[in-house]
């Protein structure tokens, strides 16, 4: 019974340091993107501190590109890749993280395309999405 007590118990601490290790690491990631990006909820509560010259993820997941309506400035090459109808899925997310510019030229078919946001993220970009969403 005791052995049974004491993995119960270091598998329960197991999967509490997993989990706060995990949501550390998507804190990490949101470092990369605070200089430009908030998480702001509707009711003005902000969730994720950090700037305003990109637009808000606060429910990024599924949103359209370009679809945040309150935020004015989005690149043209942006504003055309939404008109396609594409929206924030996982996939999609993660591969604009990774390459902004040629994400927009493969949706848009335009070979010149170009995104204002010059950062990328080669990895991680799933784990901040689902970090994102659990924001909303």
């Amino acid at each position: 019974m005791r052995s049974m007590i004491s993995f119960r118990g270091l598998f329960f601490l197991g999967c509490v340091t997993a989990l706060a290790s995990a949501a550390h690491a998507d804190e990490a990631r949101w470092r990369d993107c605070r200089t430009c990006h908030v998480v702001e909820a509707p009711d003005g509560r902000e969730l994720a501190r950090g700037g305003r010259s990109g637009p808000n993820l606060y429910g990024v997941a599924n949103r359209a590109l370009a679809g945040d309506p309150a935020f004015r400035f989005y690149s043209s090459d942006l504003r055309a890749a939404g008109q396609t109808g594409a929206r924030w899925t996982e996939d999609n997310f993660v591969a604009y993280l990774a390459g902004p510019s040629q994400f927009l030229r493969g949706i848009t078919g335009h070979p010149a395309a170009e995104s204002a946001m010059h950062v990328e993220l080669r990895s991680g970009g799933r784990e901040l999405f689902r970090w994102l969403q659990t924001l909303d």
